[in-house]
């Protein structure tokens, strides 16, 4: 299953437009792939796609194998196995189904899971650019403040607005995968971190110096909390709100995925 919630857009579309949808997955790989065993690629009875499993050879190959289980209404399978070894390319192997409008796309939901979801705590200028590289990674993205700049933070898909600093205690987070504290304020981000430490998030980040990071470890007693990132992001040497938004975007991804 897969991820991403350019998925969920792209069905919604094809439902709207009455398109049949072909999926293509990984089933498995060994060696060098571009992509990996369970990723993705939906494309409609338009050519119309979502997503990307490697060079333009695969993308034709999909498109073409999307047509011929879209007309005979049975799986496609392929598979990729470089003609020289020497190459440093892996192997793969590919299945295509078929799914239908008039059938409501029944069992695609089995393929498509609900998108990784952020919860961002901030509204300023600053936010705009996380919540554009959040969106480019495909997940869910969640904007909370008090007195929402709406302007800023006009991408992404959900607001929650705070008529005071203490109603975060009323708000249910554990729907939430990852969080980022961006409100530069000691007191405001104090409060949040209390609130987020109750929940099961797997990631919880705040923006600071590393004299405010430790000062919140030692506060909280997060000095063993694999969980708790602060500074927040990846030092990749750059400070622009662009690469800011990269970093903490990287770390998120890296930490989901085992890496740190």
């Amino acid at each position: 299953m897969f991820e991403n919630k350019q998925y969920l857009e792209f069905i919604k579309q094809c439902k709207k437009d009455k398109l049949d949808i072909a999926l293509t997955l990984v089933n498995n790989t060994s060696g060098s792939t571009f992509t990996k065993e369970g990723n993705i690629m939906l494309v409609n009875s338009k050519d119309e796609f979502a997503g990307i499993l490697g060079s333009s050879f695969f993308h034709e190959k999909v498109l073409q194998n999307s047509k011929i289980a879209l007309k005979t209404r049975e799986k496609q399978f392929f598979e990729s196995i470089p003609k020289e070894p020497s190459s440093g390319h892996g192997e793969s192997s590919y299945e295509t189904i078929s799914f239908f409008y008039e059938d409501d796309f029944k069992g695609i939901e089995n393929y498509i899971k609900t998108p990784y979801s952020i919860l961002i705590f901030g509204s300023g200028a600053h936010v705009s650019s996380l919540i554009s590289m959040a969106n480019l990674m495909g997940w869910q993205t969640t904007v909370i403040d008090i007195n929402i700049k709406k302007e800023f933070v006009k991408d992404a898909d959900n607001l929650i607005e705070l008529k005071k600093l203490e109603d975060i205690f009323s708000v249910d987070l554990n729907s939430f995968d990852a969080s980022v504290i961006l409100s530069h304020n000691p007191k405001t981000d104090d409060t949040y971190l209390e609130a987020l430490l109750k929940t099961k998030m797997n990631y919880i980040g705040i923006m600071g110096n590393k004299k405010s990071a430790q000062q919140k470890k030692e506060k909280f007693n997060l000095q063993n909390d694999k969980r708790f990132f602060a500074p927040i992001g990846f030092d990749i040497g750059s400070y622009t709100s662009q690469s800011i938004a990269l970093s903490i975007c990287s770390q998120i991804e890296a930490q989901r995925n085992g890496k740190i």
